[in-house]
């Protein structure tokens, strides 16, 4: 739901102030802030197969007071400022929202056209300005929906309780004159942040343009594509640090988060990583300081004992740098949580002094 910059102020205080209907529970107040696009995990780690990502799901229970919206305001070069309202989760150190898609085929032969879900309000019930948050509280015996589930492998999303619908597409595929014309519609509405009527009505105004155009004989296949937003749990990830000898620490543990950079997380805890020894790969001296992150000097450079397929894979440059020392990794240039894997990654920190 995209806004100008001129309407990001009534929206605040309409969107994210205590909500005035007594039947209604408060939305957590966020102010606008300037958005820097965050770390696309499915980017950057990669993906796990669905069958994987199940051991991250959540209670019904937990997730029906988990979500909460937030403003984000976008700057690009070219453009004005746009603001939109999105689901964040309210426990953003346990909890992350995962994004899935799934296809509910509708046949043809039985209008009126229905996807056969229960929704359930949790916040924004009455509001005005239609803002809320929904989830699917269950499907409804014999749907499309319900078919659907059924038909799917075990390698396909499916929708689940507690979901929220974000995005709607519909796919109208027609033939053209001859047999092998063909042509696809594409008609979508966005439904991230909406109240139950606004998000009824959105899904409803797709449907009715597939009952206005079942008159022509040309559809061959119909098809609601949904794009859900589901509440998990973060995995759960330790680096055991092992500091050289002459050092005389003892190996520590300590906590770090999906999609986390490990120099950055090691730094943080205060962990000395910049060795001194380091010979640089960017021709400037031994000593003479770090490149802040930028791949070229070596001074943040790990030994991964255990649990390296956690990490990111080493892109091409860093395979270069590194290929005397096929254990070591860049800090810099190593995320956690690969694959969506949890589990310990064990390291010697400064490997050059052992």
């Amino acid at each position: 739901m995209g806004i100008s910059n001129q309407e990001a102020s009534m929206l605040f205080t309409s969107a994210f102030s205590s909500l005035s209907q007594p039947t209604a529970r408060s939305m957590n107040t966020a102010a606008t802030q300037l958005y820097e696009q965050p770390v696309n995990l499915k980017q950057l780690l990669g993906t796990a197969s669905p069958s994987a990502m199940q051991k991250y799901n959540l209670l019904p229970e937990t997730i029906s007071n988990g979500f909460t919206a937030q403003i984000v305001t976008r700057v690009a070069k070219s453009t004005e400022e746009s603001t939109d309202v999105l689901l964040a989760p309210k426990n953003s150190k346990d909890h992350f929202i995962d994004t899935v898609r799934v296809e509910i085929p509708l046949p043809l032969d039985s209008p009126p056209y229905g996807l056969g879900i229960e929704l359930l309000e949790v916040e924004g019930g009455g509001r005005e300005d239609g803002l809320g948050i929904v989830i699917v509280q269950g499907l409804v015996p014999g749907g499309n929906a319900e078919r659907a589930l059924g038909q799917a492998n075990a390698d396909e999303e499916t929708i689940m309780q507690g979901d929220s619908i974000s995005a709607v597409e519909l796919l109208i595929r027609r033939t053209g004159q001859s047999s092998t014309e063909e042509q696809t519609d594409v008609l979508s509405a966005r439904t991230e942040c909406l109240g139950y009527d606004a998000t009824v009505e959105a899904i409803g105004n797709l449907l009715s343009s597939l009952e206005d155009s079942s008159s022509n004989n040309n559809i061959e296949e119909a098809t609601i594509v949904l794009t859900l937003r589901r509440l998990r749990r973060r995995p759960q990830i330790q680096v055991k640090l092992h500091y050289p000898p002459s050092q005389n620490l003892p190996p520590e543990t300590i906590k770090v988060q999906l999609g986390d950079n490990l120099r950055m997380s090691l730094l943080q805890k205060g962990v000395k990583l910049n060795d001194k020894l380091a010979q640089r790969y960017d021709g400037k001296p031994t000593g003479s300081g770090n490149c802040g992150s930028g791949g070229l000097c070596r001074t943040c450079a790990v030994s991964v004992m255990r649990g390296g397929e956690l990490l990111s894979p080493p892109k091409q440059n860093e395979k270069k740098m590194l290929e005397d020392t096929p254990r070591w990794r860049l800090a810099c240039k190593s995320w956690v949580g690969y694959e969506m894997k949890e589990g310990e990654i064990s390291i010697q920190v400064n490997p050059r002094q052992w």
